[in-house]
């Protein structure tokens, strides 16, 4: 860099005022209000993505976050102030969410200022390469969910990860809703929260449960459910050890965990139609 803690003046035709950029330590800064501005958001919607990309592990908080002494107005008077500040790791991840189109715009404007600042060939591509990666594995996700909603397609095998329970518990959700006569679920460890689950079919829809053990306590937990939703059917029955989801006697999903434990470890998923009609006839032959 020619110099440290200088300040630069960025100005598009969207926004109605200059923006003044912090340049430090090779890299460009903003506060929070600066990037409201930039993308034209919301400061609890700039707060929520900020939050986000922290908590996920996407970019850590120790390096991208400073804070330096900053000089505003404040009524008449001039204040001198310590604000935090967001590096450009951050506002390119914020923009992204927000507004990708300024995002590009300040990407292009930031990286031509820095190669002009910068000595000895030290290089910002790879930064912004990993951002673009992270952003890149983003947008693919997104266009999957959205070709299984436009489409009405359910994966037919995947993998949840540790800590994905949100992720796991709405794609079984999913799955419960969309069954149109019937679901059958073998399980041998079920709990109150997957008689939860299973209340989100439609009231026409049966239920049966096969498990190797009936606790007191769920026992009572069937009862109180049985009470305010349809039936749920429970049928003791040892003789399996994985875990499997029936619905309407066609559709046949084999889960490495049981429902209750979805997305606390690393378990997969795959469906397999084929056997659908095997299991169904080893059922039948279990006493009620």
């Amino acid at each position: 860099m020619r110099s440290t803690n200088e300040l630069i003046l960025y100005q598009s035709d969207e926004l109605a005022e200059h923006i003044e950029v912090r340049l430090e330590d090779e890299t460009i800064w903003l506060t929070q209000n600066q990037i409201v501005d930039l993308f034209a958001s919301s400061k609890a919607n700039i707060s929520e993505h900020i939050k986000h990309i922290f908590d996920s592990g996407e970019l850590v908080e120790n390096s991208t976050v400073r804070k330096f002494r900053t000089v505003r107005l404040e009524g008449d008077r001039e204040v001198s102030r310590q604000l935090r500040h967001y590096s450009l790791d951050v506002i390119l991840s914020v923009g992204y969410r927000v507004n990708s189109g300024r995002g590009t715009q300040f990407r292009i404007w930031a990286n031509q200022v820095l190669k002009d600042h910068l000595l000895k060939g030290y290089s910002i591509a790879k930064r912004i390469d990993r951002i673009e990666d992270n952003v890149h594995g983003l947008i693919g996700r997104m266009e999957e969910i959205e070709l299984q909603i436009n489409t009405n397609l359910t994966p037919k095998q995947g993998i949840f990860f540790d800590g994905q329970i949100f992720d796991a518990y709405v794609f079984v959700a999913d799955l419960v809703k969309k069954a149109k006569s019937s679901i059958v679920l073998i399980d041998n460890y079920v709990e109150e929260s997957v008689l939860t689950l299973l209340s989100k079919r439609e009231k026409n829809v049966a239920a049966t449960i096969y498990t190797k053990a009936v606790s007191k306590q769920f026992k009572l937990d069937l009862k109180k459910h049985n009470s305010q939703y349809p039936e749920i059917k429970v049928v003791e029955f040892k003789d399996a050890h994985d875990r499997f989801l029936i619905l309407d006697k066609k559709e046949l999903y084999h889960f490495g965990a049981s429902l209750k434990d979805l997305g606390k470890k690393w378990f997969a998923f795959s469906r397999m139609d084929t056997m659908t009609k095997a299991v169904l006839n080893q059922l039948s032959k279990v006493q009620s």
